[in-house]
């Protein structure tokens, strides 16, 4: 259930500061925007290469029916701005992200700033590539609707992000990636894909995945895998051990999701399996 919440202008201004002086830099930003685009339901959130990005701080996607078929998923490239509440975002950011997106691809826009007149013409007149616009206005808002660092009264809480752990591991998350790893990308393991005993791979992880390999090296929490590729390449087989293992298969054939978190490099994959909610 969401928070419905009025606020008053001198509320809300003051929320969009608070939540931009709560990061330290444009990376933590970006770090909470994979625990905000997950909140409002979408998928396989990866922060890019920050060397390499051309211009794409995240990409996601929003799966298709039942997560059963890629047919009508929607992929999206994530433009990222943390800048003062009182600047304004320019057109021409706008036209630099859509000069990226390839075509049937969406865009997102977010930045704790403002957007000009005529962002909104622009971000629709392209069909085949439309952008979605979040302000700092609209972004405090949402935040607020689903229950992401804000309380009831209500303010920006850096508390209660504090209490969620999530500050702690925005910042870890920026560290980990910054050190190591080309991709951090956090995929739910559901229950349909322990049913049928498979591991779905993250698109974006498997378009870095040479087309000629057809069995994957892996470490799964500190153990060596060598797992089997399908013939469509989204996702891995022979896992049932390792379901067992990490207690996503319990006694009586009863099945516990969880989340696993994919750390990539060209050198390495190393997935993280945490409880559902971790």
């Amino acid at each position: 259930m969401s928070n419905i919440i009025e606020l008053t202008d001198v509320e809300l201004k003051e929320s969009i500061e608070k939540l931009y002086n709560s990061f330290d830099n444009g990376y933590e930003f970006e770090e909470f925007l994979k625990y905000f685009l997950e909140k409002i339901g979408l998928e396989e959130v990866a922060v890019t290469q920050r060397s390499r990005d051309g211009g794409i701080d995240l990409t996601c996607v929003k799966s298709g029916i039942n997560g059963l078929s890629n047919l009508d998923e929607v992929k999206y490239y994530i433009q990222a701005k943390c800048y003062k509440p009182s600047s304004t975002i320019s057109i021409k950011d706008l036209r630099e992200l859509r000069g990226v997106m390839p075509l049937n691809y969406k865009g997102i826009f977010i930045t704790t700033a403002k957007f000009p007149s005529g962002a909104k013409e622009f971000a629709e007149e392209d069909k085949s590539r439309q952008i979605i616009l979040i302000d700092g206005k609209s972004l405090v808002q949402q935040c607020i609707s689903i229950g992401l660092g804000f309380n009831l009264k209500p303010v920006f809480d850096a508390k209660t992000l504090e209490s969620l752990t999530l500050h702690k591991e925005i910042k870890e998350e920026v560290k980990k990636e910054s050190v190591s790893y080309d991709l951090v990308i956090r995929k739910q393991i559901s229950l349909n894909d322990i049913r049928a005993r498979i591991l779905r791979m993250p698109s974006e992880i498997e378009k870095e995945i040479p087309k000629d390999i057809t069995n994957l090296k892996l470490n799964i929490n500190g153990k060596d895998y060598e797992l089997n590729i399908n013939a469509e390449r989204t996702y891995l087989g022979g896992v049932t051990k390792l379901f067992k293992d990490e207690g996503l298969i319990l006694e009586n054939n009863l099945f516990k999701p969880k989340m696993a978190i994919w750390n990539y490099s060209k050198d390495k994959i190393l997935v993280e399996i945490k409880g559902e909610n971790n």
